[in-house]
């Protein structure tokens, strides 16, 4: 019943609109407004559903922290993916054309993209995307078995320079 007289007081500005004469107030005008507050506890409380704590099972799984074996694989994989990543250095720089090797180097290790590096540079789009693909091509070809290799988990395979 309060917050009936809080709501009256705030939106009514002419006490004299909710009378019918000097003492007696509006008895339908109370009744709507007490309804109203009832509609918005209901809507209130069908978006905040309560949920007891009692009826809720809860259930503990222990998380065990990774194995020897585990790290020693994550470990392996990681020495793996640099070997990769040095394979392809070695054969980018390798490249003849320090163009290719510079070209590579700002597409690929960046985040400028084949539009802006074009701008930037006043080389086209089609130039800059048939170059990387070109690259693409050559690293393809050179480094699919140690790249296929690194996909199968036999790390041990992939070989640190090209000779061996």
């Amino acid at each position: 019943m309060q917050e009936m007289y809080l709501r009256l007081n705030k939106y009514v500005k002419n006490p004299d609109k909710i009378m019918y004469n000097e003492t007696e107030v509006n008895k339908f005008y109370v009744y709507i407004t007490i309804k109203n507050l009832y509609n918005d506890y209901l809507k209130e409380n069908k978006r905040h559903q309560v949920v007891r704590l009692d009826d809720i099972e809860v259930t503990y799984e222990v998380v065990e922290t990774t194995s020897d074996a585990q790290q020693k694989a994550e470990i392996e994989k990681q020495r793996a993916e640099e070997k990769l990543v040095n394979l392809i250095h070695k054969e980018v720089n390798s490249w003849d054309r320090w163009y290719d090797q510079k070209l590579f180097k700002v597409y690929y290790e960046t985040d400028i993209s084949m539009r802006k590096l074009s701008a930037d540079t006043n080389i086209s789009v089609t130039s800059i995307f048939n170059s990387c693909k070109n690259y693409k091509e050559i690293l393809n070809t050179k480094l699919a078995e140690d790249f296929q290799d690194y996909i199968n988990g036999d790390f041990h395979l992939i070989k640190i320079n090209k000779d061996e």
